[in-house]
């Protein structure tokens, strides 16, 4: 199984075996014998490496099989007391900087025998990992009726729309905080039309909401810049280049670290909340490795003086007046 989904994943027999640590010749003949046993072809062996109706078939047993042997190796680890192995955590990637730097030292220091893989991307990306077994835990906005996962919210975060007050100031002159008192009052990104706007992917849940409350504004963008990575976005903001959607935390460190003049957060009211989950696959057992992690998260939580997340420091965005005080969502 771990030989057909490395061809499907990589698609070249090439690097599959490269990342098998096994030839190529090994690796060819196996998937052969495969397709031998079941009498079918399972991948079509031209560049680039397609699979067939058969091979995508097969990948979803390969990767329920991974999924069911890496949860019996879990169970018996947790039988035999033994608290070894490998921890995949995925995060989503507007935040995992935020989140990931103190949980994983302190999760690590309490349980050394186990490494921890990080896994950054976007929220549908995660659930997707999450189920075919991939990750053994996501840390992301998931559908708390989500099929197939234990689903539970952490804390709600904030998005923010940032940008250079010198852009605000080059588009509408005297009438700037007319402007940004009428999103902020109303709720609506209407009286930003004519903003260019620096977008994340679609399957970011950030990136998502951001063109849910542009539709519903009324509002074509005119999408300037688009990027995975929010830090990029906040980094193209400072330089005018337009306006983005960010969690509140990550948008207010990027001010203080400007020293508060050259960035305007606009707040989105509660329109702009999303959940932030931990979730992990619905099954009989549930390895006590992915439940400890849960339970230090909680804790972190718990222990947070400046708010909800005790990842990012939690501070009242310069145009959310009086409606957030102390960063509680």
């Amino acid at each position: 199984m771990d030989y057909f989904v490395a061809v499907a994943e990589e698609r070249s027999f090439t690097k599959a075996a490269e990342r098998l640590s096994v030839t190529q010749q090994t690796l060819s003949a196996h998937i052969a014998g495969v397709e031998r046993e079941l009498g079918v072809r399972l991948v079509n062996r031209k560049v680039p490496l397609t699979l067939t109706y058969a091979g995508n078939v097969f990948l979803g047993y390969a990767r329920s099989f991974q999924a069911q042997e890496r949860s019996m190796r879990q169970e018996f680890q947790d039988i035999a007391g033994d608290e070894r192995g490998l921890l995949g955590v995925g995060v989503a990637s507007t935040r995992g900087h935020m989140i990931m730097p103190r949980a994983v030292a302190e999760f690590q220091a309490a349980h050394p025998g186990i490494n921890v893989l990080l896994h950054e991307g976007e929220n549908r990306e995660l659930v997707t990992d999450l189920k075919e077994g991939r990750i053994d835990i996501a840390i992301a906005t998931v559908a708390e009726d989500e099929p197939g996962l234990v689903v539970h919210r952490l804390y709600t975060d904030r998005v923010v729309l940032l940008l250079s007050n010198e852009l605000l100031a080059r588009l509408y002159g005297d009438r700037a905080e007319e402007v940004v008192a009428s999103v902020a009052r109303e709720g609506s990104l209407a009286p930003l039309a004519s903003c260019p706007f620096m977008m994340l992917g679609q399957g970011d849940e950030p990136g998502d909401l951001a063109r849910r409350l542009l539709e519903h504004s009324g509002v074509k963008p005119w999408e300037r810049v688009q990027s995975s990575n929010s830090e990029t976005l906040v980094d193209l903001a400072i330089r005018g280049v337009g306006a983005c959607f960010v969690p509140l935390d990550l948008a207010q460190a990027a001010a203080r670290e400007e020293g508060g003049q050259t960035l305007r957060c606009v707040d989105l009211g509660p329109q702009g909340s999303i959940p932030i989950c931990a979730a992990w696959r619905d099954s009989k057992h549930v390895w006590s490795v992915v439940e400890a992690f849960y339970r230090l998260l909680l804790s972190q939580l718990a222990r947070s003086e400046e708010g909800p997340a005790p990842w990012g420091e939690r501070v009242v965005a310069p145009d959310a007046g009086a409606r957030e005080q102390g960063g509680q969502a």
